[in-house]
């Protein structure tokens, strides 16, 4: 006769190997072949009791998924909620005049760690997603900081113009080589670097800061700057990951507070705002000549195959796309062809083409406005270089005559 306590064993042994058997089979039916196996006819209480153990723990099991999706569902929706207020605001930042100055603050605090870091400056590019960054538009300065020793001006286009401030060499070379440093949280700090770089701010540029942290600040209390960047006219956004300090940065944000401070509580949380609110089908926007040709030589899939010569085709211009960020070659107005080596060809006679540096990787051919037209120029960049074939009349942009000709294009 087994004892009560070898008994009570005996149930929690096969209950744990009951569970591990479900959860492998995934079905019920394995209860009753586990039963014939491990009970005897004269212990069917202990095995209804077992049963009914199991039956709980599958209810309990469902009201976890329940409340597990409940919480998904709230996730979500706060997302949707956050994520909707900021695309408005980037929007009328970005639509409300040409001429914006933005200041991006970004935590390099050890409590960040070097991932979350990158997350954070994948933060900035997305907010520069539909943004032309050039002198005449809009000029960017990102500033890590950590401790008081750890206030970097990484990039500053706003205080400091030069022949390179352009989007894709922000993107291409200035962002890349930002490094996470670790230390305090010294936001103090890094408003007033923001404040000392504004103060060099175009005077009717719209002026915004974005606030990026993950913890409490230490050094001084960072209210006092943050008066100093409003009073100046600067908009601040801040973005409080993990933070319990809610009143500290509710208090730096610009009003309504309510909707230019958001509180998320993980990382992963933060890209998901990103992702909603930024999501954007990238536009081609214009390209402007670079100061270094040589950038566009990374656009050759075998750089070998080019040696010494230009990726860049002789009569193309290497140059930044001011929207997308990315370099291209860009045959001149009246040509067309992808830029590359021996890749631009002039507009067919009775085309013509004309603006400034394309704002695509291929020049467009405008049909001249008559069938019965030629062009008399090469490359034609005016529909003044279209005129009537011999044997017609110009009546204004109409070609008139005894007879017709085939069209050249």
């Amino acid at each position: 006769m087994i004892s009560s306590i070898a008994k009570i064993y005996t149930l929690i042994c096969l209950l744990i190997y009951l569970l591990t058997t479900i959860a492998f089979f995934d079905g019920i039916n394995q209860l009753d072949k586990l039963k014939e196996t491990y009970f005897e006819a004269s212990e069917e209480n202990e095995w209804t009791s077992l049963l009914s153990f199991i039956n709980k723990r599958s209810v309990d099991r469902h009201k976890l998924n329940a409340s597990l999706e409940n919480v998904e569902n709230k996730f979500r929706k706060k997302a949707d909620t956050l994520s909707r207020i900021l695309k408005t605001h980037i929007d009328l930042l970005r639509n409300e005049t040409d001429e914006v100055e933005l200041v991006f603050l970004v935590d390099s605090s050890g409590s960040v760690g070097s991932k979350n870091f990158h997350s954070e400056l994948n933060f900035v590019k997305h907010v520069l997603s539909d943004f032309p960054v050039i002198p005449s538009a809009t000029r960017i300065a990102i500033v890590t900081f950590g401790g008081r020793r750890h206030i970097r001006r990484n990039v500053d286009q706003i205080s400091r113009t030069n022949e390179n401030d352009n989007k894709c060499y922000l993107l291409n070379k200035q962002l890349t080589n930002i490094s996470y440093t670790g230390g305090g949280t010294y936001t103090r700090g890094a408003l007033l670097e923001a404040y000392r770089i504004l103060e060099k701010a175009r005077s009717n540029a719209k002026k915004a800061v974005f606030l990026i942290t993950d913890g409490f600040s230490n050094g001084g209390d960072p209210r006092p700057a943050a008066n100093l960047l409003k009073g100046a006219g600067a908009t601040i956004f801040t973005f409080g990951i993990r933070t319990g300090n809610v009143d500290e940065l509710h208090d730096i944000a610009s009003s309504p507070k309510d909707t230019y401070s958001y509180f998320l509580d993980s990382f992963m949380e933060f890209e998901a705002l990103i992702r909603r609110a930024l999501h954007r089908d990238l536009k081609t926007g214009k390209y402007v000549p670079v100061t270094f040709p040589d950038n566009c030589n990374l656009l050759c899939r075998n750089i070998s195959d080019v040696g010494n010569e230009k990726c860049c085709d002789n009569f193309a211009t290497c140059a930044c796309g001011t929207v997308t960020g990315h370099y291209a070659c860009i045959c001149p107005t009246g040509y067309f062809g992808s830029g590359f080596k021996d890749s631009c060809h002039p507009c067919p006679n009775g085309t013509y083409a004309s603006g400034e540096i394309s704002g695509d990787f291929t020049s467009m051919c405008i049909s001249c406005p008559d069938v019965n037209h030629v062009t008399i120029k090469v490359p034609a960049t005016s529909v003044e270089h279209c005129v009537c074939a011999s044997g017609f009349t110009t009546e204004g942009n109409k070609c008139e005559g005894n007879y017709k000709i085939k069209s050249n294009h």
